[in-house]
């Protein structure tokens, strides 16, 4: 029987499921296809069926498959996934998708994590935390041009409580980005005061910013309108659904996968994902 402090979830004890797991106190009861299917992690954690001679965990409420390190809310997020009542509807917020690109990169669920990134990609969210948010869960920095330029041109420099969570190398880069922005127009090889105003903007600084974090920017670069010095707070920017084409890269290698259209299958999108 279960303890009194192991209760079954209310909403993810599915009498049909045939795998059992606890998270803190909570036992979940779920379809095991949705793990071994998209997740290398849980192929191999969950054998179906077990090997000769062993009782395989996750079997029964007495039996179940701990998942330790792992919050509640978090698994209840990535479950929705798979049972999201909507069907192709996935409406959340930038909390909601954090925690599932982090249970899926943790676990490999490589199509779910591609699936969370295009939708944070649409949400608004400050250029520190999604600097963060990317670095930690191994996601093409390319994709963080808007954000490292937004911590660059922005009046006030990089404080100690930031670079502690940016990291030494990265906070270093912002802070070389700073001082080249702000140069003299006169000499490129003079460094400018960080307090300065910008001296470049656009495409131009677009370059500066790619050649200090080797990102990779499009073949053709357009130009846009002189970044404001005064800073909007917004990390990311917005502006319809259309993402461009991603690929995914594991292990070193990649291949480009089409992108499938908001609300579509979760099991199609595969951002370039980066372990630099």
């Amino acid at each position: 029987p279960i303890g009194e402090r192991v209760s079954r979830h209310t909403k993810y004890y599915i009498p049909g499921g045939d795998v059992v797991f606890r998270v803190e106190n909570i036992i979940f009861r779920v379809h095991r296809y949705f793990f071994t299917r998209d997740s290398s992690f849980f192929r191999e954690k969950l054998p179906h069926p077990p090997p000769p001679g062993e009782f395989s965990k996750g079997s029964s409420d007495n039996n179940p498959f701990i998942l330790e390190d792992t919050l509640k809310v978090d698994f209840e997020h990535l479950l929705w996934v798979f049972y999201n009542e909507k069907y192709n509807i996935y409406e959340a917020g930038v909390d909601v998708w954090s925690s599932i690109l982090k249970l899926a990169h943790q676990w490999d669920f490589d199509e779910v994590k591609a699936f969370a990134f295009r939708e944070l990609e649409q949400q608004e969210m400050p250029a520190l935390q999604k600097i963060i948010l990317y670095h930690t869960h191994e996601i093409d920095r390319k994709y963080l041009l808007a954000a490292y330029t937004e911590l660059a041109v922005r009046d006030d420099p990089i404080t100690i409580e930031e670079g502690l969570l940016l990291g030494l190398e990265t906070s270093l880069r912002l802070a070389h980005a700073r001082e080249l922005a702000r140069a003299p127009v006169f000499s490129g090889k003079k460094h400018g005061n960080p307090r300065s105003p910008i001296n470049l903007a656009g495409s131009e600084l677009d370059v500066l910013i790619n050649r200090l974090f080797n990102l990779s920017l499009p073949d053709t670069i357009t130009e846009r309108p002189p970044t404001p010095q005064t800073p909007t707070g917004r990390g990311t920017p917005t502006g319809g659904r259309n993402t461009p084409q991603l690929g995914i890269q594991t292990n070193g290698t990649g291949s480009p996968v089409p992108n499938p259209a908001r609300g579509g299958s979760v099991m199609k999108a595969c951002p370039p994902f980066s372990s630099h």
